[in-house]
């Protein structure tokens, strides 16, 4: 495998991990240590058009050289484990798989045994836990009638949150995300937890949801997709039902609410809306009643 890597200055820090997250590139990482930060990216084969696109969304790395060197599958392994620890979100615990006979969970809680591997969602980033609340506090709002609420998780990365919805007890889950590996690990990742019953798909947001409803819709990506398919998000909520609008700098909370506020209001009877922060990142949920 092919390992690429740079030098990352502690200003041009916070700007890589926040597009980073943003685009949710899954070959480029950022990996820090007590003595540096390095973006970098592991490939199997060329990673040259990948470094050529990045530079456009990233351009502060439009002058910076690449360096490279090849590493054993083995040494990638030791490497990707390093960064990712066990963590809760209330009941929730999410654990990397290789660490499942040693992370003790306490009773009545629930363990996500997780290995992204290269998907975006190791469970870690702000964005991710902010939709990890939202879908605990639904659980506990609905949980008398938990069994017949349906859950959408729109672009679902390594699966984390269809997964910890199933886990907790809703009816029916279904994820889709436009990257066929993603899907692959999202898989991968039910069968571990032991809820193959998900339902995995390979699409879009407009082919993925189409025809489709949900008490539930979580949707943790870009502010600009999520303005360009506000329609559809808000057309797929069921009465009484929940939208979690996640992946929004604060700068870009007005934009989305811009978007969104009018649809609702013109095609639910009410609704009202609660916001949840973590760092620099919002969620947003618009709750139909």
């Amino acid at each position: 495998m092919n390992r690429v890597f740079l030098n990352l200055l502690p200003e041009e820090l916070k700007t890589v991990e926040t597009i980073l997250d943003e685009i949710k590139q899954t070959h480029w990482t950022v990996e820090k240590t007590d003595t540096q930060c390095q973006l970098c990216g592991y490939f199997e084969g060329s990673f040259q058009n990948s470094w050529q696109d990045l530079q456009k969304q990233i351009p502060l790395l439009a002058h910076k050289t690449l360096n490279y060197e090849m590493i054993q599958d083995r040494d990638w392994q030791n490497e990707y484990k390093k960064y990712l620890q066990p963590f809760n979100i209330g009941p929730l615990h999410i654990v990397p798989i290789w660490e499942r006979e040693r992370y003790l969970v306490p009773e009545g809680q629930f363990a996500i045994y997780l290995d992204a591997e290269m998907a975006f969602g190791t469970g870690a980033h702000e964005t991710t836990k902010l939709c990890l609340a939202r879908i605990i506090e639904y659980r506990n709002l609905f949980s008398k009638d938990l069994f017949l609420k349906e859950v959408i998780d729109v672009g679902c990365g390594s699966g984390i949150l269809s997964i910890s919805a199933a886990k907790l007890g809703f009816k029916a889950v279904y994820g889709f995300d436009i990257d066929p590996d993603v899907i692959k690990i999202s898989k991968k990742n039910a069968i571990e937890n032991n809820v193959p019953s998900i339902e995995f798909a390979i699409a879009g947001i407009n082919e993925g949801i189409l025809g489709r409803r949900a008490d539930l819709i979580m949707a943790n990506i870009l502010a600009p997709t999520l303005i360009a398919h506000a329609s559809v998000l808000v057309n797929t909520v069921k009465k009484y039902g929940a939208l979690s609008l996640s992946g929004i700098l604060i700068e870009e909370i007005e934009a989305v609410k811009a978007a969104f506020t009018p649809l609702v209001k013109r095609n639910w009877d009410s609704f009202f809306t609660n916001t949840k922060l973590l760092g620099q990142w919002v969620e947003i949920a618009y709750v139909r009643t």
